[in-house]
């Protein structure tokens, strides 16, 4: 809290300084930290406006706005922010996050099909198994269910059942979507 109140009193005080997007992203992660998800939303939303960020800080501020986003339930505005991501940073460290992000925020703007095809992106190498595999996998069945696709709802929950033993939390969901 300390820290947000100095990052935006820099802010105030220094309205022209060249390091401008770095206070607001550290106003941002700052409010983040105390689960202040407009207000940090906010801060990387003017951030990423700015004209001349480096390529690193860019980056990361599209990349925490388009999370932010989605933690504020503007999945519209994250749906553009995450493909944005996508096209202009095509060798971050973060492009299965903003992956699932995409599809994520498609599944909850009603975009079912949508986000089971961004999902699956994350599915075409069957030798990457982490989380966001496992996850992608577990909201592709939410999708096909939402979609009232019981077969193919079913088989996704399947697979995280046989095929992520190092992910026992998601196996016990998928077990209560297939029963479900």
């Amino acid at each position: 809290e300390v820290a947000a109140g100095m990052f935006e009193k820099l802010l105030v005080d220094y309205p022209k300084s060249k390091l401008r997007a770095s206070m607001l992203f550290q106003a941002g992660e700052s409010r983040l930290r105390l689960r202040e998800t407009v207000a940090a939303r906010d801060h990387f939303a003017k951030a990423v406006k700015l004209p001349g960020n480096e390529p690193a800080l860019a980056e990361t501020l599209t990349m925490r706005l388009g999370e932010t986003q989605a933690l504020t339930n503007q999945y519209k505005q994250a749906i553009d922010t995450y493909r944005q991501f996508l096209n202009n940073f095509r060798e971050s460290k973060w492009l299965r996050n903003a992956q699932f992000g995409l599809g994520y925020a498609l599944e909850k703007n009603d975009k079912p099909q949508d986000a089971v095809n961004e999902y699956g992106k994350l599915l075409i190498d069957p030798k990457l198994i982490d989380l966001w595999t496992v996850r992608s996998r577990f909201q592709t069945g939410e999708c096909y269910f939402n979609m009232q696709q019981y077969e193919q709802a079913i088989a996704a929950f399947v697979k995280i059942e046989i095929g992520f033993k190092k992910y026992p939390s998601w196996q016990a969901k998928s077990m209560l979507e297939i029963g479900r």
